[in-house]
């Protein structure tokens, strides 16, 4: 309408709008991004093919001398397409066993120890129990003092004196037991290979062992990342107490200070994370953790 020769000032006040609006042209917007360096983000992303755009970034910086910042590494690369896929290396483990089924009896048994209270009079005991996976009878068991070998092997004895007494030898029997070191010592495992039976330990990712524990741990850790150091300090002492109450006894010493040294670990990598520093001191960490996490100690000895 201005253009027909009508004024700026009637034809804003006929279609209720102000008069700049008249005059507003769209100015095609430009990037602010520096582009004198893109030249060169790309002919060193050329020279080195698996360098992602924080290694790219480096090497501009230590062996080019350019000043770039990683973020503009990162939008080059990421508009020309030199991403490069990120690859996890992991060990791959192969699932041993899921669930267990047997289509019949003594074929598969489970055998595991564990501690009961036994009264005033015997204080605390352990109970060895070997179970036939198909029928989910007890078929053999040991009451004792002392978590030893000897325990064990008593309680896979009874079970095959009492479920086969015409020997065991080619029954293909298999017999699953966890890593603990009454079931993984070499007197247990000859003793079943002169049994004929098939010792199975439990997966990696069994719910009971050790690295499913750290896993969750480290999960939780990651969630409570931000909350308070004291507080994440008081639940990371229940959990190790509470894990030193179960596997704390003679004889696997080795598993709880390695699980207690892995804590630590999980707990430093998180405080790095949140603090956004490289590097974080042990000397600054040694009281943290003296304050937090208990030491290994045998809390079930021998009576």
């Amino acid at each position: 309408m201005v253009t027909q020769g009508y004024t700026a000032t009637l034809v804003a006040a006929a279609l209720a709008i102000s008069r700049s609006s008249l005059y507003y042209r769209k100015k095609p917007r430009g990037s602010r991004a520096d582009r004198s360096c893109d030249e060169q983000i790309v002919v060193a992303c050329g020279e080195k093919l698996a360098y992602g755009y924080r290694r790219v970034a480096w090497w501009l910086q230590r062996k080019k001398g350019l000043r770039v910042n990683r973020k503009r590494v990162l939008r080059v690369m990421r508009e020309r397409g030199l991403l490069v896929r990120s690859r996890r290396l992991r060990a791959r483990r192969k699932k041993e066993w899921g669930r267990v089924e047997a289509a019949e009896p003594n074929q598969i048994w489970q055998s595991d120890m564990t501690k009961i209270w036994a009264g005033p009079a015997v204080s605390w005991a352990y109970l060895v129990s070997v179970i036939d996976c198909c029928t989910r009878e007890i078929a053999g068991w040991n009451l004792s003092h002392r978590c030893r070998t000897e325990d064990a092997l008593a309680a896979v004895e009874q079970a095959v004196l009492e479920r086969l007494p015409q020997g065991s030898r080619g029954e293909n029997l298999t017999l699953t037991t966890d890593n603990g070191t009454q079931f993984t010592s070499s007197r247990f495992l000859e003793t079943l290979g002169r049994l004929g039976i098939t010792h199975r330990r439990t997966a990696y990712h069994h719910p009971e062992g050790m690295v499913a524990n750290l896993k969750a741990i480290k999960a939780e850790l990651q969630r409570r990342k931000h909350h308070r150091t004291t507080e994440v300090g008081a639940w990371l002492r229940k959990v190790v107490l509470g894990y030193y109450r179960y596997h704390a006894v003679p004889g696997n010493s080795s598993q709880w200070r390695i699980f207690s040294r892995r804590v630590c670990w999980l707990w430093r990598s998180v405080l790095v994370r949140r603090s956004q520093r490289a590097q974080v001191r042990w000397d600054r960490l040694y009281p943290l953790l003296t304050r937090w996490i208990p030491r290994p100690r045998i809390l079930h000895p021998y009576p």
